[in-house]
């Protein structure tokens, strides 16, 4: 969905004239693609019709809707499928009807879209008719306080104290997520399938002992956990008890610690967490593919960015050095978001994890390397030096296959995955205005870690 927040972002960096012409051709194609919804669509005719290069169409659509130009398309038929379902079409017929081929191929997209499928979600749900998206109206979807208070009376809590959730690491305040009293927090999406992700990993890891956000059920209805309030939906989850973690003081003590505290403790806590998401069903999760990921995106998108300056030979050295490993590395169900502010600590000891929103199916490896990189992305310029990233990278690596045991092309390619994290970061920061200045400090991090890669091979 579309947010106000986005449009403002338009407003400032094109001019009005400008961002107005561009919100007129994206909406052209918004149009399109509602009226053709059962025929096929390509990213070619999309961005012939708005009158753009396809990657430049892409780029701006993505930042314009909030999703990429598929994932939106797919999005709508679905919606448009699920009501008329509803309405008494059977699923194989709607399926057909709006392009999926086969009913497994419709129930596997609806159930990575709303964590659930069809059939159960019909019993929880009436779906309203579809409404038309439209550009210039969309800021009433703004995760505003206004729109967590009614979402908040699906659990009868529309009276308690809302308040915005401030990361200590980062000092950035939270857009979609919300403190609810003392003992809560309000997650707000515009995917469902995201917030029922969020929901079923944190029920398994509340069941394997470990502490996670376990939601709260709507008022009557014991199984189910989701709200809806026009576009948006929510979850009600109970806040852990504990603090989040310091990544600075993990920096700042790293080469120092035992293997049972520090970055080599929070190392083995991932191994723990993935041995638990390596047994649960994660066929509701979405596939991704780094290498691809990088070598589509994220490192043309690094190269034409000339202030960061990329070894002439890295493209090379990176395609040769992490192509030839990447199919022999295991893969599985991760967190993908492990940065310092969504682990929680009790008594100076590391006890869970919060926000599963972008769980997916990766290479295992991302998650240790993606902690090492976040936590240097959070600690710029605090006295603390490179080789301070270096061991607290090591340590973390070192606690991971204490516990999850690191194959022989993981030790290899490990130093390819965090160059990898960091062009995503890089490119992905760079494309957003107001992150200007993480989009500095990642390109600055990329940079060190590039001169120092030798550092990063694991013995």
């Amino acid at each position: 969905m579309i947010y106000y927040k986005k449009l403002q972002n338009l407003i400032r960096k094109e001019g009005i004239p400008a961002m107005k012409e561009t919100l007129a051709r994206i909406q052209q194609t918004l149009d399109y693609i509602e009226d053709n919804l059962k025929t096929e669509i390509s990213p070619q005719e999309l961005s012939a019709l708005a009158g753009f290069s396809p990657c430049h169409y892409s780029h701006l659509f993505t930042k314009t809707v909030g999703m990429a130009p598929g994932q939106y398309v797919n999005s709508r038929r679905l919606c448009r499928a699920i009501y008329e379902i509803g309405k008494g079409k059977s699923v194989l017929d709607a399926a057909l009807e709006y392009g999926y081929e086969t009913h497994a191929g419709f129930y596997r997209a609806f159930y990575r879209e709303y964590g659930c499928s069809p059939t159960a979600y019909l019993k929880r749900h009436r779906p309203a008719e579809p409404y038309r998206i439209r550009l210039d109206q969309e800021g009433k979807l703004l995760f505003s306080i206004r729109n967590a208070r009614k979402m908040l009376a699906a659990w009868g809590m529309d009276k308690c104290e809302i308040r915005d959730i401030y990361y200590e690491g980062s000092g950035q305040v939270s857009e979609h997520d919300f403190q609810v009293g003392e003992e809560w927090v309000l997650k707000l999406s515009p995917s469902p399938g995201r917030l029922s992700r969020h929901a079923e990993l944190s029920m398994a890891l509340d069941g394997e002992g470990m502490a996670a956000a376990v939601p709260m059920p709507v008022t009557g209805d014991e199984q189910e956990y989701l709200a809806q309030e026009g576009a948006l939906f929510g979850i009600l989850c109970k806040r852990i008890q504990g603090e989040r973690m310091d990544g600075k003081m993990l920096l700042e003590q790293s080469g120092k610690e035992t293997e049972n505290h520090g970055a080599c403790a929070f190392g083995g806590l991932i191994g723990r967490l993935h041995e638990i998401l390596a047994r649960l069903d994660c066929s509701f999760c979405e596939e991704s593919n780094l290498y691809d990921e990088v070598l589509s995106w994220a490192l043309p998108a690094v190269q034409e960015k000339k202030e960061i300056s990329l070894p002439e030979n890295f493209a090379a050295e990176y395609i040769g050095g992490f192509g030839s490993l990447y199919r022999k590395l295991p893969r599985q169900l991760i967190h993908r978001d492990m940065n310092p502010c969504h682990v929680i600590c009790r008594g100076g000891e590391m006890a869970g994890f919060t926000d599963f929103e972008l769980s997916q199916i990766n290479l295992r490896l991302f998650d240790p390397c993606y902690a090492a990189t976040g936590i240097l992305t959070e600690n710029p310029g605090k006295g603390l030096t490179a080789e301070k990233g270096i061991l607290l990278y090591h340590d973390i690596l070192r606690g991971y296959d204490r516990e999850a045991h690191l194959t022989a092309e993981e030790r290899k390619a490990a130093p390819w995955v965090v160059l990898s994290i960091q062009l995503i970061c890089t490119a992905y920061f760079s494309e957003r205005e107001k992150y200007a200045r993480l989009a500095e400090i990642n390109a600055s991090i990329l940079r060190e870690l590039i001169h120092r890669r030798e550092q990063l091979i694991l013995t």
